[in-house]
């Protein structure tokens, strides 16, 4: 097992999400050739998940196969890989390989592998495998710089469309623009306080994408908006906060121009610890909420998510062969921690 073959030649795929196939193929043989059984479940049409070792094992690690656009090819340096998925997370799912790896040498078979795809999307490999797939703990790959998570933010994602009446810009009496009733409202959004915690501190809110009109000299008919709020309370009070940014000042009801499409509620899971592991606390999402059926949940892997989803994303050799160690750790760790129970 040579764990930076593996990740550059994951790196040199192009896995964009939809085209997860070309990894999950490279990832079959791989794991056929560790000796593992290896099954696969559809999710879409050419696209499935993989599963590889024993069912229900004590231990199952789990990432996703698919990247953020663009493409960046690979390439190397004396202490980083560099390309698209260096971090996020072909290079974790090289330490995953490795760690496998060296597990079966010591004569431990009791884990297995779970690679899912649509993370960077809509987390539906997550939903599909948490229908099917069981384990006693299950150990999400993201890059948290090799320092055990203890909780990350949740996410509530939001499709804002507003109707307005077109006419002149030169006598704005005579219609009624979606652009600037839009703003107006998204200004409530900016100016909210969607919660805090102690541990994962405030909520965030991205207006993320706006768009509109038909022209600069007529009122526009229509506009829309996308939004993003990192979750860190009660997501249901989240959703009745924001909701009521849209109330109409002169009704105090919702307002009849405005459509709400909320089309992502991601909870903030609860995190294993484990003694012995430095901490941390993420703020992006992963596909942890989406498989709380699986087995309780921990969150370890090497990069930073600082280099992820940019034009020059990398991981470090050196943490990936640390990554290797620790996984085997835990691994270890939660085996023994159940035949003591």
């Amino acid at each position: 097992m040579e764990p930076l073959r593996i990740a550059r030649d994951l790196i040199a795929i192009e896995s964009i999400t939809g085209n997860e196939e070309p990894v999950v193929a490279y990832l079959e043989s791989a794991l056929r050739d560790m000796g593992l059984d290896v099954r696969s479940e559809e999710v879409a049409p050419g696209r499935r998940n993989l599963m590889a070792g024993p069912e229900g094992p004590r231990v199952l690690f789990c990432t996703h196969t698919d990247t953020v656009p663009p493409f960046l090819p690979p390439g190397e340096d004396d202490e980083f890989l560099h390309g698209r998925g260096a971090c996020d997370t072909k290079g974790i799912t090289a330490a995953f390989l490795g760690a496998g790896a060296r597990l079966l040498e010591k004569g431990v078979r009791d884990f297995g592998y779970l690679f899912v795809v649509g993370e960077e999307v809509d987390n539906v490999g997550a939903i599909v495998a948490n229908r099917s797939v069981r384990a006693d703990y299950i150990v999400v790959g993201e890059p948290t710089e090799n320092r055990l998570a203890i909780g990350h933010k949740g996410a509530f994602g939001a499709r804002v469309k507003v109707t307005g009446t077109a006419c002149h810009s030169a006598y704005p009496d005579q219609g009624d623009s979606a652009v600037h009733r839009l703003l107006r409202y998204l200004a409530r959004v900016d100016q909210t306080d969607f919660g805090s915690s102690d541990t994962l501190g405030p909520s965030t809110t991205n207006i993320g994408v706006i768009s509109g009109g038909v022209a600069h000299n007529v009122l526009a008919p229509h506009a829309e908006a996308h939004v993003m709020i990192r979750v860190v309370s009660d997501i249901e009070e989240l959703e009745s906060r924001f909701r009521d940014c849209f109330l109409d000042p002169a009704t105090g009801r919702h307002d009849e121009r405005v459509e709400l499409d909320i089309y992502l509620r991601m909870l903030s899971p609860r995190l294993e610890r484990l003694e012995g592991f430095d901490e941390t606390v993420v703020s992006y999402g992963t596909d942890l909420p989406f498989l709380v059926d699986v087995g309780r949940p921990l969150l370890f892997g090497p990069g930073t998510i600082l280099d992820a989803h940019t034009a020059t994303e990398k991981i470090s050799k050196a943490q990936i062969f640390e990554a290797i160690d620790r996984y085997v750790e835990i691994a270890e760790h939660l085996i023994a921690r159940d035949a003591l129970s």
